[in-house]
């Protein structure tokens, strides 16, 4: 695992320092081969009207970051930034695909998506389609800061804390119900 982490680390920057010298921007995102893959194809069923189902955990995730559509297989326009709260009343009663239940997912629910052998974004493309490599938002508050919030960063695929008044990326997560 360790030897993993060394290989995931030595990837990330090198593809960082890559990315300043050639001032380049990165199109796709860039997978180590002996690494194993963490969100294969298998895992995913897609349900249409760009929603798909984790099978493993039964989150039907939307597609498309908030702010861009589903259109013939892809995501098109430009991903929305929110405040935490915003993100959080933005989610409130949101309707998508004739859909309702739709939120935030929390930090372990929006973590399920990673490939964490990849990164630029760290997410299966094919899956997520034109999905930002940049921080999004978790409905999951600090516990030991009530200004900050956990978001996942699809760059590299970390987690970290940031100030809930920063304006990150959002996707939104419902639980699949009985009947579909």
């Amino acid at each position: 695992m360790r030897g993993v982490m060394i290989k995931r680390l030595i990837l990330v920057g090198c593809w960082a320092l890559l990315a300043i010298l050639s001032n380049v921007a990165i199109a796709e995102s860039v997978c180590v081969g002996d690494i194993p893959a963490t969100s294969d194809e298998e895992l995913y069923l897609e349900i249409g009207d760009g929603q798909i189902l984790h099978r493993p955990s039964n989150l039907v995730f939307m597609r498309c970051s908030l702010g861009q559509t589903w259109e013939n297989d892809e995501c098109t326009g430009e991903a929305a930034l929110y405040t935490w709260q915003d993100a959080l009343q933005a989610s409130y009663g949101y309707e998508f695909a004739q859909a309702l239940g739709w939120r935030m997912p929390n930090i372990k629910e929006l973590s399920v998506i990673v490939e964490r052998a990849c990164v630029r974004p760290a997410v299966n493309e094919a899956l997520f389609p034109q999905t930002p490599p940049d921080d999004f938002w978790t409905s999951t508050p600090s516990i030991i800061d009530d200004t900050r919030a956990w978001s996942m960063a699809f760059f590299n695929g970390t987690s970290s804390i940031k100030a809930k008044d920063r304006s990150l990326h959002v996707r939104l997560v419902r639980t699949r119900l009985n009947s579909e």
